[in-house]
């Protein structure tokens, strides 16, 4: 299992929100293919960041990422997020790669590894970040505490 890590992405706004024009989605997915050809396509796991620091841990798993990083329910997440604090925001992607070198494509059961490297980002994306937008599976995380760890 691989998975390597592209970007970050600059994510257009209109005000204080993230942009839902058909242009700027299209110059954002212009910009990940010129930077690596078929990463829009592939799965894995990407990062909503505002100044650098993660608001929002998906994956994409049975869908590629230009299908799922801006869907409806995504925005509005990314968008509570830039209600808190002013950024610019953008994203980062970790493609699954193939023993063969090329991106894993999505499947309809999944890959087990995509959720996994999911759970472990988000762990530590709350340790820096205790105001990640991500609640499904985030309450043990949240509250365990491990002296030392």
């Amino acid at each position: 299992m691989k998975f390597d890590v592209y970007g970050k992405f600059s994510v257009a706004r209109n005000g204080h929100l993230v942009s839902r024009s058909k242009q700027h989605k299209r110059e954002f997915w212009e910009a990940v293919e010129d930077c690596e050809s078929g990463l829009s396509d592939a799965c894995g796991c990407y990062v909503f960041l505002i100044r650098g620091r993660a608001w929002y841990v998906g994956m994409a798993e049975k869908q590629t990422f230009k299908q799922e990083c801006f869907a409806l329910h995504k925005i509005t997440q990314y968008n509570e997020a830039l209600a808190r604090v002013n950024g610019k925001p953008s994203m980062v992607f970790l493609p699954k790669v193939t023993p063969g070198g090329r991106f894993a494509s999505p499947t309809q059961r999944g890959h087990s590894d995509v959720r996994m490297l999911e759970n472990l980002l988000i762990g530590s994306a709350l340790r820096r970040n205790p105001d990640l937008q991500n609640v499904k599976g985030t309450r043990l995380l949240r509250e365990m505490n491990v002296p030392g760890f």
